[in-house]
């Protein structure tokens, strides 16, 4: 069985390879953690003094990890937890895979190898846990309550949105939101999906109109990520339908890229947070007296 300062110093190694998904940590960064949660970095290893006691951290194990496919950076850090500690992890990936992720497990060393089982099925056996990490929507939520045993701790991550909101009209404004709009195209529970303006119908047309550039360059410098003809067909529709509300004097305003379904915004006057199609479609809404108007939404407000 391996120690902490042995998984500790193979993460360590690995740190460069994980940055990307993870942000940049090095041994000290770790062992504040473990002293943070645990009281003491060795605490998973030996009994340690606990004022006038000595106690001892057990891992759970093994831990399953259902991953999402939107994107990586949530079974990355997550697996890095349960690596760090000494558990089994098993993950199960979305059936289309994560890149990404299994060309890194392909690399691992042999101390952290033999903690990590990752498959796209999901063996029976596998729902025998102590505990388990899932990330997906709420379907994905409801059907893993349904399948893991009370006595299972679970730790839930499901369906969340963000939004911005604008104090002040500007065009560094646009270009942060234009960024936390397209980085993931909007499958992050950070990204924004809604930007709400503090301003008269004026101010919130301006920003409109700074955002659309915004987009627009954002898209230009940085390359979209996969999409499929029903990502497009999505998009395509929704913008069809607040072109037929706005012909029909609802107050809505179009702004779209030319010639493909890369970034779009409406303009919608009523406050009431409705999540779109994903894939850089944002919607945009005056700022209301009270944030209860956003209605039922508001429960999934991540950020």
């Amino acid at each position: 069985m391996s120690t902490t300062k042995e998984r500790l110093e193979a993460l360590v190694a690995l740190s460069e390879s994980m940055e990307r998904w993870t942000g940049a940590f090095d041994g000290e960064t770790l062992e504040r953690w473990l002293k943070a949660e645990l009281g003491d970095s060795g605490a998973l290893d030996d009994w340690v003094a606990h004022g006038p006691v000595k106690t001892r951290a057990i891992a759970l194990s093994p831990v399953l990890h259902v991953a999402s496919g939107n994107t990586p950076h949530a079974v990355f850090q997550s697996v890095l937890r349960g690596l760090l500690l000494g558990c089994l992890n098993r993950v199960k990936l979305p059936s289309a895979g994560l890149q990404g992720f299994e060309e890194w497990v392909e690399n691992l060393p042999e101390v952290l190898a033999d903690l990590l089982e990752v498959r796209r099925d999901l063996p029976d056996d596998w729902l025998d846990c102590e505990a388990a990490v899932i990330f997906g929507g709420a379907e994905t939520i409801a059907t893993f309550r349904q399948k893991l045993g009370p006595q299972i701790k679970r730790i839930e991550h499901g369906p969340k949105l963000g939004i911005g909101v604008v104090f002040e009209v500007s065009e560094a404004a646009a270009e942060m939101i234009a960024k936390d709009v397209l980085e993931h195209d909007q499958r992050g529970c950070m990204s924004v999906q809604a930007v709400y303006v503090d301003g008269n119908d004026d101010q919130v047309i301006a920003f409109g109109d700074l955002l659309a550039e915004a987009l627009g360059d954002y898209r230009g410098q940085n390359g979209r990520g996969a999409f499929t003809l029903s990502d497009s067909g999505a998009v395509s529709n929704a913008r069809e339908l607040a072109r037929f509300r706005a012909a029909n004097g609802d107050g809505l305003k179009l702004w779209e890229s030319a010639g493909s379904t890369a970034w779009t915004i409406v303009y919608d006057r009523d406050p009431r947070l409705a999540p779109g199609p994903l894939n850089g479609f944002v919607k945009l809404h005056p700022l209301p007296e009270s944030m209860e108007l956003l209605g039922s939404e508001m429960a999934f407000i991540s950020t």
